[in-house]
């Protein structure tokens, strides 16, 4: 048998080292991340309780505590980036961030440029005015001025469900707050856990009408990061199963899930038997 000469041996060498090491880099991560090991977030820092700042400026929230404990259980580490809810979502697609850690409503027009989470929850959609008005229905608000975060699945309700309503768009929900503390807008569109939140802080405001709303809430990944969707999926799934989901919902909210959400992860009737919290 002829020896193999010393370039071609170096050759095979470098391939099989090549090849050793591209089987190590999908080992270390197994997700798709950006960065191996940082799952790089996007956030927002009004959409209380579902993420928001705290006092110093850092990530606090549901979907933060849920992201900070997936993170936990995949082993990497959360990189949170604060941004407008159009910002995160096209950052996904430009692979800027890994997710999109906030409560995003899962609409069919997102679905179209992004893959969603199972669902974190199931909300409702608040219009929320001052004290010193009376409205109480939709038709109320015709020829006012009615805030909505640019970019927020609140954003078509304004058109569709307020008749000659004026929409007025903000960058965030305190801004679109202090519009309507101030009296230059008439109510504001927000989805209802985080409406609580802003009754809690300003006792000046009420909340005109609830209405329910058609799709859950969840986080957002880009559409070639299946990887990353699954191993997500499975943690959330593991942590309704173990109870850890429902003790972090206790921490945020006042209220049982509504029947969409208990139907979505059956395991969480019986932790939430009888309607309670």
């Amino acid at each position: 048998m002829s020896p193999v000469p010393k370039r071609t041996a170096a050759a095979v060498a470098a391939c099989a080292l090549l090849l050793a090491g591209c089987s190590s880099s999908a080992d270390d991560d197994p997700y798709g991340l950006q960065d191996p090991g940082v799952l790089h977030a996007a956030t927002q820092t009004s959409q209380p309780p579902f993420a928001y700042g705290d006092p110093s400026g850092k990530p606090v929230g549901f979907v933060i505590d849920l992201t900070d404990e997936i993170a936990k259980r995949l082993r990497v580490r959360v990189e949170y980036q604060a941004t407008s809810v159009t910002s995160s979502l096209a950052g996904l697609t430009s692979h800027q961030y890994d997710l999109a850690a906030a409560g995003l409503g899962v609409t069919p027009e997102r679905q179209k440029t992004v893959s969603f989470t199972k669902p974190l929850f199931w909300s409702t959609t608040a219009v929320l005015t001052t004290t010193k008005t009376t409205a109480t229905q939709l038709t109320a608000f015709g020829g006012h001025k009615v805030g909505v975060v640019t970019g927020s699945a609140q954003e078509p309700f304004v058109p569709a469900k307020m008749p000659g309503a004026n929409p007025v768009s903000f960058p965030t929900a305190n801004a679109a707050i202090s519009q309507l503390l101030n009296g230059n807008i008439d109510a504001f569109v927000v989805g209802g856990p985080d409406a609580e939140h802003f009754l809690g802080q300003y006792p000046a405001l009420r909340v005109a009408t609830t209405e329910p709303v058609d799709h859950p809430t969840a986080m957002a990944v880009a559409k070639d990061h299946q990887a990353l969707l699954t191993a997500v999926d499975e943690q959330l799934g593991a942590m309704v199963a173990d109870g850890t989901y429902a003790r972090l919902y206790r921490k945020y909210f006042t209220t049982a899930p509504l029947p969409q959400l208990l139907s979505a992860w059956p395991a969480l009737n019986a932790q939430f038997a009888g309607g309670g919290r």
